[in-house]
This record gives structure tokens, sequence and C-alpha cells, in this order.
């Protein structure tokens, strides 16, 4: 647990040339494998814009290379903003170059950065007998044809004051600890030689004993007569969506609030300062009658307005419901 590796720093997400060192043993992932690329891994990290899942994808990375495996890792954006649902994709393998050039389809292993449940369709994407790790304090209470594990990593990033902007933990380098404990137990040394080699001093300790914690604190669940097949609600039918209205001088009728994952309230803390309503890049917040009003209909639930606000406790962010 305490060995160093002393290989070089590359912290490149493409495809590795070369593998850094002498490769360990690995344990399995567990999934059923295909005929072709018998050795190759595959893993999909699920997230939201904000949490790090592309930053986690490359640490580890870089840890299975400093470890002597051909790594790929990419990420895949949709909506470019913070708390748009992101992946990001990481393959290794022990013997040879990896030469897929495509996103994940099946994966041996999901890692779910989000304290929220994993989607339905990422998980659907899990081979039979691979493994599921969560960011939750508790175990999660489902049963599936595939391991499950968790760990607290929200909890560790708190703790060792690893915050966003927006002052919420960011659990990404707990959860990579815990990944790194079931996949290359003995590559927690090179974890922690990733996290150095990519943040700078101020950054990279607290991320280093988070990723300590983590690969502690990781455990593996066993079933449980309680447990349920993990099956999420759908989602609610929603009407078809309008058609954007295209116009050169007005674009007002473009309800833009109904891309918001999350919207704010105005608590009873604020003195009605105004300087959300000037940062708003949306111009969705003004004073009305002595008080803050927001106009949900154009409202992106970017956050702004909870980072400039100098009233603590006087903006929340809320998510809307699907």
């Amino acid at each position: 647990m305490d060995a160093r590796c002393s290989t070089p720093s590359r912290a490149e997400s493409r495809i590795r040339e070369k593998p850094y060192a002498t490769r360990p043993e690995i344990p399995d992932a567990g999934g059923a494998r295909r005929e072709d690329d018998q050795g190759v891994q595959e893993m999909l990290l699920t997230g939201r814009g904000g949490e790090g899942v592309v930053l986690a994808s490359q640490l580890l990375a870089d840890t299975f290379a400093r470890a002597g495996y051909w790594v790929q890792s990419f990420p895949e954006f949709k909506a470019e903003r913070r708390g748009a649902p992101i992946s990001a994709f990481l393959r290794w393998d022990a013997e040879e170059p990896i030469r897929r050039r495509y996103k994940v389809r099946e994966c041996d292993v999901l890692v779910a950065i989000s304290v929220a449940p994993p989607p339905a369709e990422s998980v659907a994407k899990l081979r039979p007998g691979g493994l599921l790790l969560v960011n939750r304090e508790a175990r999660f209470p489902h049963r599936g044809d595939y391991r499950i594990a968790h760990v607290p990593g929200s909890r560790i990033a708190r703790s060792n004051g690893i915050l966003s902007a927006e002052g919420r933990p960011m659990g990404n380098v707990a959860v990579l600890g815990a990944a790194v404990r079931l996949l290359l137990p003995d590559g927690l040394g090179c974890l922690e030689d990733a996290i150095r080699a990519r943040m700078g001093a101020a950054l990279a300790e607290p991320n280093v004993l988070a990723a300590r914690e983590g690969y502690r604190l990781c455990a593996r669940q066993h079933t449980v007569a309680a447990d349920t097949p993990y099956e999420p609600e759908p989602a609610a039918a929603r009407p078809p969506l309008p058609l954007f209205a295209a116009s050169v001088t007005d674009t007002r009728i473009n309800h833009t609030g109904s891309w918001s994952l999350e919207r704010p309230v105005i608590l009873d803390a604020c003195n009605v300062c105004g300087l959300c309503a000037l940062f708003c890049p949306e111009g969705a917040m003004r004073r009305v009658d002595g008080a803050m009003a927001i106009d949900l209909l154009y409202c992106k639930g970017c956050g702004i307005c909870k980072v400039v606000c100098p009233v603590k406790n006087a903006i929340a962010l809320e998510e809307v419901p699907v």
C-alpha cells in the first residue's frame, strides 16, 4: 500500500505508445469477454458536468499506465455546462496496444461519480459478472447480475476540503481510490503519483489523502434478502418539444429554462442586494416589491447567482424534478 511508482510522469489521456513499467497481475473485472481483443477491460464513468468525471478517467488512465498497462481514455460530452450528464470511457489491456476507436458500448466496470443513483441505461451496459462502484454512504440496496461496491466519496471529499466553486464536495478522487483497490490492489502509489503529476502542490496533498481514504473505506456488498432488482422508475412522459422560433431580432419566445437540471431558490437570509441579478447571464433575476424574483422560464440553472452571492445560505440550488 505504501509502495511508490518510480516511473516518470506522462499524464496524457491518449493511446499509450509504450507501457511505463513492468506489469503486476490485475484482477479481472469479471465481465464476459468477447472473442476479439480478449484482454481488453472496459470502464464507463458517469456523472454530471463539474464533478470531475473526465479528470477521474485521465487520472485512472495514468495510474494504469504507470503500472505497465496499455491504456485508452476519452470523454463524451453532451451539453457542455455544469450539471449536464457526462460520460468518460477507459480501456486497459495487459498485453497489447488497444486498437478500438469507438465509445464503450458494454463495460466490465461502471463507476458512478455522482451521489445520485447511476442512470438505468448505463447500468444496462454492464456485462454479466461485471462491477458497479457507487458513491454512497450506505450500501446500494439493489441486486443484479453484477457485483456491487460502494464508497462514501462525497463525505471523504468534504472532510478533506475538496470542494467545487459552488461549495459542493468533489468525490471523484476518493472514488478512484476505491476503484484502484478493486482493480489494481498494489497500485495506490501509482494513483498518488498520477495525482501529484496532474495537480499542483496545494491541490495534490488533500486529494492524495482522499484517494487513500477511498481505498481504505471501499466496501464490497453481499446480496441480502431485502435487495431489489435495480429498475429505476421510467421518466414521466413529456409532451413533444416545441419548435424554437427563428428570429433575427428577438429570441424571448424560446423558454431556455427547460434546459435546466437545477434551479435557484431564494432563502430567508437574502438581503436583496441584487448582485445575483447583475451577474445572471440570462437576466432571469430582478428585484420585485422588495424581494428577488427568478424567471424560471429563462433560468438555465448555471449556479452563478449562488457563487457570487455575498450572503451565506441566501441562495440554494435544488434539482429540477423530471
